[in-house]
């Protein structure tokens, strides 16, 4: 029979070092509010812990827990774990075959490179309306996972760590939650992750990662605030880019209904286009494809070219909008570019091209320059 135990100073409550000499499986600890200490960490099995204050912070561990190797489940609600050493706050060993829950919780790292929560078995991670803070969540190369992230934020906007790191095997669910940081897979990743209605700051892929993102955006400025590698495939709807997506080596991207700051293609990229604009800047080179339908393509003072297709790079479109102001679309080397223009703020388009032959615009006017 599970066991509910109220924890506190009072005279009906059972004292915080009391309780965790006497644990039981199924065990429920309602803390009250106050700090509670473990300078030498703890192991969790099979148990929920409850704060009872009227905010997470109120009922604070100060320390750092460990699931069993044995563990069926840990459950932590309406608490905060404040890590007080450079450890990680919640540690899931290599054995385990485990469910970890956070509800309305504030886990606090240690500012390092120290993940704040470590996983390395297997592992189902729920995380409702919960805040990690100065530190990543990282699924380590051993990982069988699946994480469910709701309503929740990580806190870790580092140049030099992410703040989620998605290795091993499994699935990620992130859903109307904020990243200050940046998502990360790696070589030997093999994953989906989804990202619906959520905001982050970078996201870089690698291996084989499969990603759905909707009705998101990635706020960097920088020239890769998405980058898609490997054996990737993306696909993207109703979501924003402010900085520039780039894919190399055999990636491949759909993007539907989005608006990318610019992109950048090259290796065996594949990209589809539909319904989408470009606002500052496109090119694909090597042997990079790309497919657009009733797409947009912008140009500003920033570039020299709008639109770049180089190497044996091919870009072929319908109903296209063609936007230089003032830049200049460029077919180079072998590279073939076949389109049809629906509309265009310019009169015509000057092309530097190669050779004429490969290049196709019908809907308007275009002259060939040589550079």
């Amino acid at each position: 029979m599970p066991r509910l135990i109220k924890i506190g100073a009072g005279g009906a409550e059972v004292t915080w070092h009391d309780a965790l000499k006497d644990l039981h499986a199924d065990d429920v600890l309602f803390l009250e509010p106050g700090f509670y200490e473990l300078p030498k960490g703890i192991t969790l099995a099979d148990i929920t812990i409850k704060g009872t204050g009227s905010s997470p912070e109120d009922t604070t561990i100060l320390g750092y827990a460990s699931i069993s190797k044995n563990s069926r489940y840990v459950t932590l609600e309406n608490l905060c774990i404040n890590t007080n050493k450079d450890r990680n706050s919640l540690f899931v060993p290599l054995e385990a075959d485990t469910y970890l829950s956070l509800r309305n919780c504030v886990i606090k790292g240690c500012g390092t490179d120290t993940a704040t929560i470590a996983v390395n078995g297997k592992i189902t991670l729920e995380l409702y309306s919960t805040k990690i803070i100065g530190g990543s969540i990282s699924m380590f190369e051993a990982s069988d996972f699946k994480l469910e992230m709701n309503d929740s934020i990580i806190d870790y906007p580092s140049n030099e760590y992410c703040a989620l790191a998605l290795e091993g095997h499994g699935t990620a669910i992130i859903n109307n939650s904020r990243i200050h940081g940046s998502i990360n897979t790696f070589d030997k990743t093999n994953m989906e992750l989804d990202f619906n209605n959520s905001i982050l700051d970078y996201l870089l892929l690698h291996g084989q990662t499969w990603m759905n993102m909707m009705g998101s955006e990635v706020l960097s400025i920088e020239d890769s605030c998405l980058y898609v590698s490997d054996e990737c495939w993306v696909n993207i709807l109703n979501s924003k880019f402010n900085g520039g997506v780039y894919l190399d080596k055999q990636a491949r991207m759909i993007v539907q209904n989005s608006a990318i700051n610019r992109m950048v293609a090259i290796d065996e990229a594949d990209v589809t286009l539909n319904n989408s604009i470009i606002m500052a800047h496109a090119d694909f080179q090597n042997d990079a494809k790309c497919d657009a339908n009733r797409v947009t393509f912008n140009g500003n003072a920033e570039y020299e070219y709008f639109l770049a297709v180089s190497d044996d790079a091919k870009l072929s479109g319908s109903n296209l909008v063609l936007n230089s102001n003032g830049a200049i679309l460029a077919v180079q080397d072998n590279a073939k570019f076949k389109v049809n223009v629906l509309a265009s703020k310019d009169d015509s388009l000057q092309v530097e091209c190669s050779k004429k032959p490969n290049v196709h615009i019908l809907g308007m006017k275009w002259t060939a320059k040589k550079k």
